[in-house]
């Protein structure tokens, strides 16, 4: 796994951390809207390190199965983008609902970029009720790791106002 040095510095500190809690989004919605010409639009919702922040961010394209999953993924992955000020950047691999241990699982896979280090994660969400949901959450898990150190290191940026 890649850390990046703002990471890696940040872990190896026996310095108390200003937060109970690490930093991290928290997922509020997930709404899939079908378009009148074979297209959906995902919008996800997360309220941000800050509680008063909300950072919602929509995806669009077309209306199958699949495409609304990657739409999910992708929606979360711009929301953490944006919760970082772009100190953190996705490109998706990729979203499988998988059968294991009797139950269905969400993967995402992506590739993690900062400061020029290029990193392949995965996640996991157990599917409940929805799997729009369980791929934001999915999205979500493979990012927090990286993403948690930074919202705590750059609350200046994490706290802007998002739209």
């Amino acid at each position: 796994m890649f850390l990046p040095e703002l990471l890696a510095s940040s872990l190896t500190t026996t310095q108390p951390s200003t937060s109970a809690t690490a930093q991290r989004l928290r997922l509020l919605s997930c709404r899939l809207e079908r378009g009148p010409v074979a297209t959906s639009r995902v919008s996800v919702e997360f309220e941000g390190p800050d509680a008063a922040q909300r950072i919602v961010c929509r995806q669009e394209g077309s209306a199958c199965p699949g495409g609304d999953l990657r739409l999910a993924a992708l929606a979360t992955l711009h929301a953490i983008t944006q919760a970082t000020g772009g100190a953190l950047t996705f490109e998706l691999i990729g979203v499988k609902p998988v059968r294991a241990f009797d139950t269905t699982i969400m993967m995402v896979a992506v590739f993690a970029q900062h400061g020029g280090d290029v990193t392949r994660i995965v996640g996991a969400a157990i599917v409940e009720d929805d799997q729009l949901v369980s791929t934001a959450r999915a999205a979500l898990h493979a990012a927090n790791r990286l993403a948690s150190p930074l919202l705590e290191q750059l609350p200046s940026v994490a706290n802007k106002s998002q739209g």
